[in-house]
């Protein structure tokens, strides 16, 4: 016999699979992946954006811990897929199709305010720090720089991340290619 709590229990993951597997019906072919962050809260943050976005995934590079907190749920509805190195990343990057965005400082990065991104974007953030290897950057199809005015040279990398992400949604609206331009879920099928 089932106690009131485990079927309550039941009920509810039970919801959350049906509302997951809705959500993941309007998944927009694009990634955003963090190279060694190393602040956790960075990391639920783009988790966060991710979702909001509908990303298909967040990838994320190294050996590091996040902040679950930080994605508010968001969690339980994104993929998020962990790699080693830069190897197993690049490796990834192909076999799923991305096309590899490099958001960084580089003598190579064109403005945000200029960037025409590929089919399939992987927006890649670099670690607080020290930012993106120079073969990362390389690997990269386009190279995107976020205009600043301030004197701190960058901004937090989840920040940048949800800057990114929102500028290529919004390319995508004026194009008159973004399906939901005023958000919410795909619509329901019919029964």
């Amino acid at each position: 016999m089932t106690t009131k709590e485990e079927f309550d229990h039941r009920r509810r993951l039970d919801r959350r699979d049906r509302r997951r597997a809705h959500y993941r019906r309007g998944l927009r072919s694009m990634a955003i992946a963090g190279w060694n962050t190393t602040k956790e809260h960075n990391v639920g943050t783009l988790v966060r954006t991710a979702h909001a976005a509908a990303a298909e995934e967040v990838v994320l590079v190294g050996d590091r811990e996040w902040n679950i907190e930080a994605a508010k749920t968001a969690q339980d509805f994104t993929d998020v897929t962990f790699l080693e190195d830069e190897n197993a990343f690049l490796d990834h990057v192909r076999n799923r199709g991305w096309s590899l965005v490099a958001v960084e400082l580089d003598e190579r990065a064109v403005s945000l305010f200029e960037a025409e991104y590929p089919e399939n974007p992987c927006f890649l953030l670099g670690a607080e720090r020290d930012g993106l290897p120079r073969s990362l950057i390389d690997a990269a199809e386009i190279v995107v720089q976020i205009p600043q005015w301030g004197l701190v040279p960058c901004l937090n990398l989840a920040v940048a991340g949800s800057i990114v992400v929102y500028d290529y949604l919004a390319k995508q609206h004026r194009k008159g290619v973004l399906d939901r331009p005023d958000g919410g879920l795909v619509p329901e099928e019919d029964s």
